[in-house]
């Protein structure tokens, strides 16, 4: 777990080194445990490192090899060392060693620009080749690290973070509008977009090779649909996914210090809690477990019905033996305080407001010595929606009787009536005449509270509808569970975490992110994937004896993955009201042509309690008051010189 950044001279001239240091000095925060540079004439890396892995105890970065005359600095951690250590030559006892950035850089030698194709983990790292004057920058494929570059007429410039880029003399601050518009309006960004025009980040299982005259990116992996298996019976399927999501737990517990896992009750954080709980074994490795719940003070206004997974946490915690369980409630939390907080971090608006609501959990996990956080993240995007598109592949197939008997599930506990299954089917089929209605989607668009001027001109209804239309609501085939698995909006939430979180030395993993798993789930055949009218059927086979059996096979949710998050609003009631009067009384900039004027009116005068139903609008306003050095900027220019 690192802070990656660096220099590259594309004149081949020389550049000024101040740049190297002012590019660590804004980076580092959260007191990296250690740092380290190496530059030339031509090229320059910094590491700032935060220890994790065993291996990185002993690591120093950047690496520079005289021999080949290769520089590397990196982000990494990889989850293949032994199957890449035979591969490049390396022993056993060398493989228990060396940190994962040594491997990378034989990596690198072996296969060069190839290399990212074999790697499998979190990655982001860079390497510099001082005998072809080349730098070369790779990401891991699901996009878990970050990395931002800037290219000048005569630098190349690369970050792990976007402050690392803004420190620059010669970076001109100016707004991207396209990425300012999708955020006003919850559109999710593309994959290269960022606040900054010029600014791109570098995509997901994409590599980039950057020479005195030419810039090239390359895409080296990309997630495509499988041919399906075909084993003998079911359990071969349950036992090799079994096999898989294990190895992807076990993966990410790899960790020098305490280990924490998220554990909302609902059967993703569940079982990854679980697997990774009996994978440390013994009582000093004891897992940390931070669960949301509402506070003991019940206010039944703001505490969602008194709704909350209290009772399924509790369960999974005595049936694991789980004893580090840590509560977590949002009553003394205020979102424009947690919002000012992210904002002086990574120095731009963001899109995703879960790490927003989520900052006490890494703050109390730093409490306890956490370095890792696993998160069941992405695991509704997987196991979920593939259970829908198993009774719509039948619809759209005219395979009547196919749908009927899975519906009925005849001599089985979850068998229907006749006529119940008859009436299933004909409820399933209605479902799929019904498109989304674009008169509904347009409603949810005004309630985000955006000026009528700006909508028109930018014709924001036109943009927001066409990219609804694009959305993945319910999967209908494999092409578009892989749209779901790979959306940008699941990486906004990843970035903005990360970043907060290594402000604490912590380092947020993502099972269900792992792609050897996600491949292999793709190639299962649909009937696996629901079976007796039940979703996410493999992996709750896969959980038997892992799970209380309550957990295993619920399909209901208590509550919400933040229970209570009104208060996060309510608690800052009298800050946003006075905040809001002064937005709708005065003539300043600050005013001019974003917020809707009746929409501000609409949220003063109602109850503390429902301030959260104008949580797109406060969040917003949070976010750009808080940017306080570009925020006159943003809104002093009216959108009327763009």
């Amino acid at each position: 777990m690192s802070i990656i950044f660096g220099i590259f001279d594309k004149r081949g001239q020389g550049f000024d080194k101040h740049w190297l240091y002012a590019m660590e000095c804004d980076l580092s925060h959260g007191t990296p445990d250690r740092k380290g540079m190496w530059h030339n004439e031509k090229a320059g890396l910094g590491n700032l490192l935060i220890f994790n892995t065993p291996e990185s105890l002993t690591e120093m970065l950047p690496l520079h090899d005289p021999l080949s005359n290769l520089s590397l600095c990196s982000d990494a951690r990889l989850d293949n060392r032994e199957n890449l250590t035979t591969r490049i030559g390396l022993s056993t006892n060398e493989l228990k060693i060396l940190p994962d950035s040594e491997i990378l850089l034989r990596a690198y030698q072996k296969w060069g620009a190839d290399c990212a194709q074999h790697l499998r983990g979190d990655f982001s790292f860079a390497v510099y080749d001082g005998n072809e004057h080349q730098l070369f920058l790779a990401r891991d494929q699901m996009g878990i690290k970050t990395l931002y570059y800037y290219e000048h007429p005569d630098f190349f410039i690369f970050s792990t973070e976007l402050k690392g880029i803004l420190s620059l003399p010669f970076f001109k601050k100016e707004l991207n509008l396209e990425w300012f518009l999708d955020f006003l309006i919850n559109n999710s960004r593309n994959d290269f977009d960022a606040f900054y025009k010029g600014i791109y980040a570098l995509p997901p299982g994409n590599c980039l090779v950057v020479t005195t005259g030419k810039t090239t990116l390359k895409k080296y992996w990309e997630l495509k649909v499988p041919a399906k298996l075909k084993f003998k019976d079911n359990r071969e399927y349950i036992e090799k996914y079994k096999e898989l999501f294990d190895k992807s737990v076990i993966n990410r517990v790899r960790s020098a210090f305490p280990l924490g896992s998220e554990l909302s009750g609902g059967l993703d954080s569940s079982s990854i809690a679980a697997i990774a709980q009996k994978h440390l074994k013994s009582t000093a490795d004891q897992l940390h477990v931070f669960a949301r719940i509402l506070p003991e003070q019940f206010i039944p206004e703001l505490d969602d019905s008194g709704k909350d997974e209290s009772k399924e946490i509790s369960l999974v915690c005595d049936f694991c033996n789980i004893r580090q369980l840590h509560h977590i409630t949002l009553e003394d939390q205020k979102i424009s305080e947690n919002i000012h907080r992210i904002i002086e971090v990574v120095k731009s608006p963001y899109q995703s407001n879960y790490a927003t609501y989520n900052l006490n959990v890494i703050t109390q996990a730093a409490c306890y010595g956490v370095h890792t956080i696993l998160s069941g993240h992405g695991g509704d995007q997987m196991l979920t929606n593939p259970a829908h598109f198993v009774y719509r592949n039948h619809l759209k197939n005219h395979r009547y009787w196919s749908l009927f008997s899975d519906i009925r599930a005849k001599d089985t506990i979850h068998e229907l009536g006749f006529i119940k299954a008859f009436k299933y089917m004909i409820q399933l089929r209605s479902e799929g005449n019904n498109s989304p209605k674009k008169r509904n989607e347009i409603k949810k668009l005004y309630k985000f509270g955006i000026d009528q001027g700006l909508i028109n001109k930018y014709d924001l209804e036109g943009r927001y509808i066409e990219q609804r239309h694009k959305a993945v609501l319910l999967p209908e085939c494999e092409n578009d569970l892989i749209r779901k698995i790979t959306h940008p909006h699941l990486r906004d939430r990843i970035e903005i975490t990360g970043v907060m979180a290594g402000h604490q030395k912590i380092e947020f993993r993502y099972p269900f992110f792992d792609i050897d798993l996600i491949q292999y789930y793709l190639s299962v055949p649909e009937e696996i994937k629901r079976k007796f009218r039940t979703g996410r059927y493999i992996h709750r086979m896969s959980m038997k004896d892992e799970l209380p059996l309550p957990i295993q096979w619920r399909k209901d949710k208590n509550g919400t993955i933040n229970p209570g998050l009104s208060r996060l609003f309510a608690n800052d009631a009298e800050k946003i009201r006075n905040d809001m009067c002064f937005l709708l009384n005065t003539d300043s900039d600050q005013a001019s042509g974003i917020f809707e004027s009746g929409t501000i009116e609409k949220l003063i005068a109602d109850t503390d309690a429902n301030l959260f139903i104008y949580k797109s609008l406060i969040n917003k306003y949070y976010q750009l008051v808080s940017f306080e050095k570009i925020f006159s900027k943003i809104l002093a220019f009216r959108f009327d010189n763009v």
